[in-house]
């Protein structure tokens, strides 16, 4: 989500929407957990850290499916 809304048009999502098929990756949908620990992390985080939606999203997502997020720079 966070990735096309960054896009600038629709031939823009349609050439990702293909690499994505490409690459054989899995869109993994928001169920109700991934949901309820969204919510938690908005409210727990949005005033001390300025957590937004997105990244609370992404962080439920992995916690969910017990993946581990890392930080990638360009050094």
């Amino acid at each position: 989500m966070e990735l096309v809304q960054g896009m600038k048009n629709r031939d823009e999502f349609r050439m990702f929407e293909k690499q994505i098929r490409k690459w054989g990756t899995d869109i993994i949908h928001v169920d109700a957990e991934i949901s309820e620990r969204v919510m938690f992390y908005v409210q727990e985080y949005w005033l001390n850290h300025s957590m937004v939606v997105a990244d609370a999203l992404i962080a439920a997502t992995a916690i969910r499916k017990s993946e581990t997020l890392s930080i990638h720079t360009d050094a």
